[in-house]
């Protein structure tokens, strides 16, 4: 077996193949072509392991190489002290690969993963318009013109209300591009919407509560397969939803989160807070918390969670959410435990 690490470049890749014993057996610098990256994988004879670092150009290696090499792994990016060049790194990555250190970032050639794309782009484009709306409407404030009104960045009128020419000219271009943006918005929806006609576990996960076509294109887009995870405490973790101890000598530091996927952590815990404002398992769930003394906060974080595991429960299944299921549950376990 031969392990290969990748240091990777928009415009060159720098190889370092080692041996079983962990020998040099060749370095090479390849431009950033697909012929070329083929070309060298290929030259490489007999089993071979590629790692490189997860990065924007992961998605495209992946899928050019997968099939090249008996495993591919790509790597979360670590955390370099001491001297670094592009040799180094990628001696590093095929040493680490060879002792077995690394875990893999998931990747997969399913056609969901282009899902990332469009909500990648989508968040960038929300939050670039709330930057503009936020110094659109600093604007006013600043000379004390009231901003608590329906319609207010649709109102053109609004615009005349401003004292100087200056004020006037800037707050004009600020009302162009927040036009501009939710404009674009639209056609994320759109986009985000047909994919539900599109998409069966999209449209799975419309059907939960509190979950509507933004959150399911998100949700599948970064999980692309609910078969990732064999437990939902697993998900819990990758979602952000739970933090771990922090353990030591037998003594507790605290507790942190584990590395995962700050967007599912907003998904689920935004969806909460729309799923308990009406009368769903969800709210029966979050009633039940604070009835037994919970406070707010712990009685949303278990509701998020409780949404998270039904994502995965409603996926995996093909079938879509029952809202009684819970109950149903909870009595069909009650009578066998009874019956025991």
């Amino acid at each position: 077996m031969k392990f290969i690490g990748m240091d990777v470049h928009s415009r060159t890749c720098f190889f370092v193949v080692l041996g079983k014993s962990g020998r040099v057996l060749k370095r090479a610098r390849v431009k950033s072509q697909e012929d070329e990256l083929l070309g060298f994988i290929r030259s490489i004879k007999g089993p071979k392991k590629l790692v490189f670092e997860e990065g924007v150009m992961s998605q495209w290696l992946y899928l050019l190489l997968k099939d090249e090499v008996q495993e591919l792994v790509v790597c979360q990016p670590r955390e370099k002290k001491g001297p670094k060049t592009d040799e180094i790194d990628a001696g590093e990555l095929a040493d680490l690969l060879r002792v077995g250190r690394l875990k893999s970032v998931f990747h997969s050639d399913s056609l969901l993963m282009d899902l990332r794309v469009l909500t990648s782009g989508y968040d960038d484009t929300m939050q670039e318009l709330t930057r503009i709306k936020n110094r659109y409407k600093a604007m006013f404030r600043q000379v004390a013109i009231p901003t608590k009104m329906t319609g207010f960045y649709k109102s053109k009128e609004m615009l005349s209300l401003l004292n100087t020419q200056e004020q006037y000219y800037v707050a004009c271009t600020l009302f162009e591009q927040i036009s501009l943006f939710e404009e674009q918005c639209l056609g994320y929806m759109e986009r985000f919407e047909s994919n539900v006609r599109k998409y069966k576990p999209v449209r799975l996960l419309t059907s939960i509560p509190g979950i509507g076509p933004v959150r399911a294109n998100q949700i599948v887009a970064v999980l692309v397969t609910p078969y990732r995870f064999s437990k939902k405490y697993n998900l819990f973790s990758y979602a952000m939803l739970t933090k771990h101890n922090q353990i030591s000598d037998g003594k507790l530091y605290g507790k942190q989160q584990a590395l995962g996927r700050s967007v599912l952590k907003k998904v689920f815990k935004s969806a909460t807070l729309s799923a308990i404002k009406s009368n769903t398992a969800f709210r029966r769930k979050y009633d039940e918390m604070r009835a037994a003394g919970k406070d707010d906060r712990a009685a949303r974080n278990a509701v998020a969670k409780m949404i998270a595991a039904t994502v995965m429960g409603v996926w995996k299944s093909g079938k879509k959410y029952n809202d009684k299921h819970r109950e149903v549950t909870q009595r069909r376990n009650r009578k066998s435990h009874s019956g025991a």
